[in-house]
């Protein structure tokens, strides 16, 4: 009894004991078998710590910054030091992130990932495809590519001779492919910015795409005239949209005589030319006379009259009948000056006659040595006469 249960008992554990060595044996072979399948795929465990860049996002709302995630595989070596971050764009330009959180250099650990937030505005860059590029210390970077939301923000601008010098038109509009709406926050001229108050819109101002918005901006560009000039708008989002355009040429406006008559010394007559090569008709609107003390006046009575503004045309000319009594004032300088609605200015300065035998009719053409012209564009110190927009269609000589 007890020799057949013994020999039950062995047998049972030599059962075991082969199923135990198959299991094994099947082990070791099935190992050999996928070992020697990666072999033939040529594949190998890296020798330097190499890193991965799993994703990337840009946020349409905020332009000023991305986010970027790395992963240090379970099967690197080592930790990974990652020292740099950079954004190559289409340019041809490497741009290094300055600021990054969490902060670099940083150590990350194997078999672990990390999102970084990246300072750097993409906002120039808008529906470009760009590469994220990550430098790692002893090891193996990584480069990712990803296309920028896309934001299309335009600007177009009218400069009008015919209205002013000192303020333009412009308009905004978002693109209906924009990615989102915009907040704009601000206009600047060739890099400085328009005071909110120059400017007929309420800041921040929503944008939406499709939408579009027309403003004045108060700004003299007397000196930009024949000028290219760059308007900005700036936006919440971090975004600029620029417009470069050259603003027309300037009106060559001049006096080209004054007339001083022994025989009327309570008139003087004043000749204005507007140059066949002005790009556009002026409205004269008042004339000064200056005397040497500084002591400046405004002519009330002047033929033909100037209310409403006179229109002047280019390649025309006007003569003014002034009254002004310069019976004691005689052999003095006194400097006559042109004002105009769009803001152009011309003067001429020139001295009275001497006496009653005296007649001394003055061209800028004969230069004369008591004829001092000089012709200042866009530069008065008053507007008049703001109401009128257009000239009529009075004769002019």
């Amino acid at each position: 009894m007890r020799l057949t249960r013994s020999a039950r008992a062995l047998s049972r554990f030599s059962l075991v004991l082969l199923l135990l060595v198959a299991m094994i044996i099947g082990a070791l072979l099935s190992y050999l078998w996928v070992i020697g399948y990666y072999e033939s795929l040529d594949i190998r465990v890296p020798e330097v710590t190499t890193v991965t860049i799993t994703n990337a996002t840009f946020v349409p709302q905020n332009a000023t910054y991305f986010n970027v995630t790395l992963l240090n595989p379970s099967f690197s070596p080592s930790d990974a030091k990652i020292t740099k971050i950079a954004v190559s764009t289409e340019d041809g330009v490497l741009h290094r992130v300055k600021e990054a959180y969490p902060s670099l250099p940083y150590r990350l650990g194997r078999a672990s990932f990390e999102t970084f937030r990246c300072s750097w505005n993409w906002g120039n860059y808008t529906g470009e495809t760009v590469q994220i590029i990550v430098f790692v210390d002893d090891g193996s970077g990584a480069t990712f590519t990803k296309a920028t939301p896309l934001m299309d923000l335009r600007i177009t601008v009218d400069f009008d001779p015919a209205i002013s010098v000192k303020h333009f038109n412009m308009t905004l509009q978002n693109s209906v492919s924009s990615a989102t709406y915009v907040n704009v926050t601000g206009i600047a001229m060739n890099g400085k910015r328009v005071p909110p108050e120059n400017a007929t819109l309420s800041l921040p101002y929503t944008l939406h795409p499709n939408e579009s918005i027309s403003l004045t901006c108060t700004w003299n560009w007397t000196d930009y005239q024949g000028k290219n000039v760059t308007i900005a708008a700036h936006t919440l989002q971090g975004y600029i949209a620029y417009h470069t355009q050259a603003a027309p040429p300037s009106v060559n406006l001049t006096i080209t005589e004054i007339l001083f008559n022994t025989t009327d010394t309570r008139h003087f007559n004043a000749t204005v030319q507007n140059s066949a090569l002005s790009p556009t008709y002026v409205n004269v609107t008042r004339i000064t006379i200056t005397m040497e003390n500084g002591t400046t006046r405004e002519v009330i009575e002047v033929s033909p009259p100037l209310i409403p503004p006179y229109p002047l045309h280019p390649n025309a000319s006007v003569t003014f009948m002034c009254a002004w009594d310069w019976t004691d004032y005689r052999d003095k300088n006194v400097t006559v000056t042109i004002h105009t609605l769009q803001g152009y200015v011309t003067s001429l300065t020139q001295t009275t006659p001497a006496s009653t035998s005296a007649f001394s009719p003055q061209s800028l053409g004969e230069a004369p040595q008591n004829v001092t012209p000089s012709t200042i564009w866009g530069r008065s110190t008053t507007d008049h006469g703001e109401n009128y927009n257009r000239p009529d269609h009075r004769k002019h000589t």
